[in-house]
């Protein structure tokens, strides 16, 4: 039967454009890994310019599915803790001439809200206000959401279509947020 649903999970996998796909625990060394396969499959794909803003919003999501894990995840259970960890899923895929990076990994409930309004000021932003947004956090902001803000509008800078997201509740403890970016 595993056969059978790994072939219907590549071949919707492929229907998606996906090219590069990763779940589980991250670590710095997937993060590099990874990294180096998409700066591999860019080059393949002669497409430099937008090669550098995926492998940039790429690592701005890996790094932020890993920092957020780890410190703001807290579990007295450790194997509950690494199923948690394993809960997370990065794929890069393509549609017609756009790239897109898509995420999903848990966050605490608390912070649903909190996020769901910042992604919403961002995404009503033009691109030179959001370039003034990037500068003022830059410059004036408190960087406590371990660099999730400046992350987000960064993100939403380089993207060629607002940030799409998607908060889904897991339970009374977690939810999972999806963002998708376009490149």
């Amino acid at each position: 039967m595993i056969t059978e649903e790994l072939h219907s999970i590549v071949k919707k996998m492929n229907k998606n454009g996906i090219i590069i796909s990763f779940n589980g625990s991250f670590t710095q060394e997937i993060i590099e890994e990874i990294g180096e396969s998409i700066k591999n499959y860019i080059e393949q794909d002669n497409c430099e310019m937008k090669g550098y803003e995926v492998l940039s919003i790429y690592i701005e999501q890996s790094q932020n599915i890993k920092n957020y894990f780890y410190k703001k995840i807290s579990i007295d259970n450790e194997k509950e803790f690494l199923k948690l960890a394993f809960e997370s899923i990065i794929v890069i895929g393509k549609e017609q001439d756009d790239y897109y990076i898509c995420s999903e990994n848990i966050i605490n409930n608390v912070d649903v809200k909190g996020l769901k309004e910042k992604l919403n000021y961002i995404n009503s932003l033009n691109k030179e206000q959001l370039k003034a947004y990037y500068k003022e956090k830059l410059k004036f902001g408190k960087n406590n959401d371990l660099g999730a803000g400046l992350g987000l509008i960064n993100m939403a800078r380089k993207a060629s279509k607002p940030l799409k997201y998607l908060f889904m509740e897991r339970d009374e403890k977690y939810s999972f947020f999806i963002l998708k970016v376009n490149i």
